[in-house]
């Protein structure tokens, strides 16, 4: 009993992580591909939907070719967990008719382009993304089936299932878009147009969440405006700190001031009266300075208290005192003596 049930957990532990892995996909970027206007030659079909056999001559963009160099719609995808995740057996589809719930799975799967088992590029590490060109299976994995078409100049609508062809993992409803535009997820789960110059296949998605930023972006292009618009807040926010500590310490002065005021105008009021009375007393003496006065009654008093030194003899009072510390008797060692010896006859 104790080792089924073990079984049992770990089987439902093996499910949940799994299907917590498949939820961690999102549709990331997408591409869809169409006619630019310097190819008055080629055309969408009836349905809005450019094959890349049509755009044949038409120039190639750098961005939007597949590893044969043509060019085709892309759908990238992100594993936005921070562990591994592989997309193997998992479903891309175009066709809003698989959110019919009472649909089979096998009609589903009808409507769907499998992604195969089998290429190591599928197994997607975390935080990184992998790109599905549309079209042409039989050119690689990473090609889907025809049953994938994105229209250009209209809404297109993508998601991903799971592998049973039920769960639905993610989806996203492109705009129509211009020639070269991508569709592009931020880092806040929104989504946002951006221009051929933008556009990031497997790469982390570059974001502008105002229009404004990027314009501001393209008129400094070397943050030089910037760099003075910076300083000019810094220096103003200094101002502004330097104005209100100035106006807090005058407030803090005056408060003080309406404090202390009773306490300390008397001993002004004494001080004035001295000042007065010292003035009084320079002019008495007959326009010798107070301060000669002060310092003729401040010496006075010095030598009044002992402020002279004493008149010394020049005779040393200081008598010996005698100790046995330098006595060499009580040194520990004996005196060696001398032997002289006689020689013997």
């Amino acid at each position: 009993m104790k080792k089924l049930l073990s079984i049992i957990s770990l089987f439902a532990v093996a499910i949940s992580m799994s299907a917590q892995g498949a939820h961690d996909f999102r549709i990331n970027e997408v591409f869809v591909l169409g006619c630019p206007k310097q190819c008055p030659m080629t055309a969408a079909d009836d349905s809005g939907y450019v094959s890349p056999s049509m755009l044949k001559s038409c120039p190639k963009p750098e961005f939007y070719v597949d590893e044969y160099g043509e060019p085709a719609s892309w759908i990238e995808i992100e594993n936005t967990s921070y562990t591994t995740h592989d997309l193997r057996n998992c479903f891309i589809t175009t066709d809003r008719a698989v959110l019919d719930k009472s649909m089979s799975a096998p009609d589903r799967e009808q409507l769907m382009s499998l992604i195969p088992a089998g290429d190591p590029r599928t197994l997607i590490s975390g935080k990184q993304r992998l790109t599905f060109f549309t079209g042409h299976r039989n050119r690689g994995t990473l090609h889907t089936t025809d049953v994938i078409r994105l229209k250009a100049g209209e809404p297109n609508w993508i998601a991903i299932y799971d592998g049973n062809a039920v769960d639905l993992l993610d989806s996203v409803t492109v705009p129509a878009l211009k020639p070269g535009q991508t569709y592009a997820r931020l880092s806040d789960g929104t989504y946002q147009v951006c221009e051929a110059s933008e556009a990031t296949p497997n790469a982390p998605n570059q974001e502008y969440h105002n229009d404004k930023i990027r314009e501001f972006k393209e008129k400094d292009p070397h943050g030089f405006a910037m760099t003075l618009m910076c300083m000019a807040v810094v220096f103003t926010c200094l101002a502004i700190l330097f104005l209100f500590f100035q106006g807090f310490g005058l407030i803090i002065a005056k408060m003080v001031n309406k404090v202390a005021k009773p306490v300390v105008q008397p001993v002004v009021n004494a001080s004035e009266r001295v000042v007065e009375a010292a003035k009084q007393a320079s002019i008495e003496t007959k326009g010798i300075p107070m301060e000669t006065y002060t310092a003729v009654i401040g010496l006075a008093l010095h030598e009044y208290f002992g402020g002279t030194h004493d008149i010394e003899s020049g005779i040393l009072t200081i008598n010996p005192h005698p100790t046995a510390w330098a006595d060499k008797s009580h040194e520990l060692r004996q005196i060696p003596q001398h032997h002289i010896q006689t020689p013997k006859k």
